[in-house]
């Protein structure tokens, strides 16, 4: 059988959070990651880590297809401090994803996912369109926008708290008291 044709697709949006902040966010894989858009719920995704180096991370998805469980393994290259890619192949799949981060004015940043991906193995009948797919992915990085801006309001109000308690620490004495 010959091989299938590659379709070509594009998400982006912004972040209200330095690019070193989404970077770090974005390349921290985990097998928590399901959980940050529901995935875990919504297709049974599961994810488990197999390598970890700080140019490379190998991990295994498996979930619902919705016409049976899916594989995949894919191997994200690391290119701090503004990119990676991800190659991923699987029962269903072949995929290949370009991530891009790029500074915005007020200290924001713009994410930009450029992948390709064709049906491998067990995949059957025609793919979805691709304004199904975008929309799709941009609703899971939607929601996975929330919680990054989340945790990055977290960490400054820890880090401003805890600056103001070192203030407090080197704070001279009242000289009225005792």
């Amino acid at each position: 059988m010959a091989p299938r044709r590659f379709h070509r697709y594009r998400v982006a949006l912004d972040f209200a959070a330095p690019l070193p902040f989404v970077y770090a966010w974005c390349t921290n894989y985990s097998p928590a990651d399901a959980k940050l858009a529901g995935e875990d719920r919504a297709i049974g995704l599961a994810r488990r880590i197999i390598e970890r180096t700080p140019r490379r991370v190998i991990f295994e998805n498996v979930y619902d297809e919705g016409r049976g469980w899916a594989w995949e393994r894919h191997t994200v290259t690391l290119r701090p401090p503004d990119r990676w890619r991800s190659d991923g192949w699987g029962n269903y799949h072949e995929v290949h994803l370009d991530y891009r981060l790029t500074e915005r004015p007020g200290g924001g940043t713009r994410f930009e996912m450029r992948w390709r991906s064709r049906p491998a193995g067990l995949a059957r009948g025609p793919p979805p369109t691709r304004a199904r797919v975008e929309r799709f992915v941009l609703e899971l990085w939607r929601r996975r926008r929330s919680v990054l801006e989340r945790d990055y309001r977290r960490l400054r109000a820890a880090r401003r708290s805890r600056a103001r308690g070192r203030k407090n620490l080197i704070a001279p004495a009242d000289p009225g008291e005792p």
